[in-house]
């Protein structure tokens, strides 16, 4: 099992806290539980507002570069082609994907299948005082993340996870 992007969130600052009030802190999960679901629910969105490229949450994600450039007359051969071909007749056919299939225009990145999309923030390892959050089973995540994040924490996503732990502290 790979585990190529993690997001770490531990908890000993509040358990300090808490036993300097006198609350003997019970397991942390139900709230790392929440936040996990969270997590998935902003990388699903992640996914879907970037899926023809462009910019969200701090990210940019360029859309499908050109196959190449012919030598032969300059022209620029799209992913998925479409451009009539030097030699012959009829037209370049689009690159292919992970799965065998041709990318068309207007094909969503990085959801070929879809399973780094659907694995991406599941949580990896949880327990008392910590929860892991990772891409599990994906071996090509690592490389795709460097090229397009999509599993990160942002200022919004510490908010919210302090708002969540403030509930877990004044129930």
């Amino acid at each position: 099992m790979a585990v190529t992007q993690q997001i770490v969130v531990r908890d000993e600052g509040v358990r300090r806290a808490l036993e300097k009030i006198g609350n003997k802190p019970d397991a942390l999960q139900p709230t790392f539980r929440r936040f996990a679901q969270y997590m998935r629910v902003q990388t699903d969105n992640t996914f879907e507002a970037l899926r023809l490229g462009g910019r969200f949450r701090g990210v940019l994600w360029k859309y499908f570069a050109p196959q190449y450039t012919r030598k032969t007359d300059g022209v620029t051969v799209p992913a998925w082609g479409g451009v009539s071909k030097v030699r012959g007749s009829g037209l370049v056919k689009g690159r292919k994907r992970p799965s065998g299939a041709r990318v068309r225009q207007g094909d969503a990145i990085m959801q070929d299948t879809g399973t780094m999309r659907a694995r991406a923030a599941l949580v990896v390892r949880m327990d008392r005082y910590m929860a892991r959050l990772g891409v599990q089973g994906v071996n090509y995540a690592a490389a795709q993340h460097k090229r397009r994040p999509f599993l990160f924490f942002v200022q919004a996503d510490a908010d919210e996870l302090v708002g969540m732990l403030r509930l877990y502290l004044t129930r």
